[in-house]
């Protein structure tokens, strides 16, 4: 029986347009009626997640930054950022800082997300296309030292040339943060005990269920530690090759509604396997 649904936002349940399908909220609408705690997940920081998790009317936490942040959304606040937080855990301020002297020394774009805020040093096009999918409006700043008065939740940069970036940042920051892409040009930076799934199983200790209960679905590689861990790990039909490999299922793309078919397979029993769903992996 799924007690919980874990979901990622971009690619699987907000679509290229920055829309949620009717026949998704639906769903979504009939798991959590019936008692299953929908749980989103996602790389977003909270101000540009809440606005989702509104419309779904979702009852309780959500998980932001990668799983750097969960915030209880269950009761009625002032302002959205006095939802109470449940857990944070930022990068450490040295290990940030040499990161981003590596990022000031490349002249590489990137976003630092302090307090809930995104600060910037260059309004360029990667920040505008950035400001679009995020609806939240950068702060520019001179360099991001300062504003680094507290730990980041996360640093982001966004380049084309994320996996070499990546392969430089690994040898000297491993033990220190982990790095993922959530698209192909978007490096995600966090501390390395952040994951998606540490932030659900820390939820799932204080709801008292297991991990066997747990149906996950995501679409790209900063999904896959939740995806693994569940009970149910469903990779959506959008998703990379190497993603969907370690799914135990792989469902419908997002415009064909796949987080919506895999909930209704799974979570109501009422649909079969159809020609265009991979067959279980294991």
């Amino acid at each position: 029986m799924i007690k919980v649904i874990a979901l990622d936002l971009d690619g699987t349940l907000v679509n290229e347009a920055l829309a949620i399908s009717p026949m998704t909220k639906a769903v979504l609408k009939r798991a959590q009626d019936k008692g299953v705690h929908v749980v989103i997940a996602t790389g977003r920081m909270f101000p540009s997640t809440f606005p989702f998790a509104e419309e779904l009317n979702v009852q309780g936490p959500v998980v932001s930054y990668q799983g750097a942040m969960i915030r209880d959304i269950s009761q009625p606040v002032d302002h959205i950022l006095d939802h109470p937080i449940l857990f944070h855990q930022g990068i450490d301020l040295g290990t940030a800082r040499g990161i981003i002297d590596y990022i000031h020394a490349e002249s590489i774009h990137a976003n630092v997300y302090v307090d809930d805020q995104l600060f910037t040093t260059a309004y360029n096009p990667s920040a505008i296309f950035y400001q679009k999918i995020s609806g939240v409006q950068p702060i520019e700043v001179n360099q991001f030292h300062d504003i680094l008065t507290g730990n980041p939740s996360k640093i982001m940069i966004i380049d084309d040339r994320c996996d070499a970036i990546i392969e430089t940042l690994k040898p000297q920051f491993a033990s220190s943060v982990s790095i993922c892409k959530s698209r192909h040009n978007f490096c995600e930076i966090v501390h390395h005990s952040v994951s998606k799934w540490e932030a659900i199983r820390f939820l799932l200790e204080k709801w008292s269920i297991s991990p066997d209960e747990v149906m996950a679905i995501g679409d790209q590689e900063n999904d896959l530690s939740m995806i693994c861990g569940a009970g149910i790990g469903v990779a959506m039909g959008n998703a990379p090759d190497h993603v969907k490999a370690q799914a135990n299922h792989v469902t419908l793309t997002i415009d064909e509604d796949g987080a919506a078919h895999a909930i209704e397979r799974f979570v109501f029993q009422s649909l079969p396997v159809t020609d265009s769903e991979e067959l279980p992996l294991g």
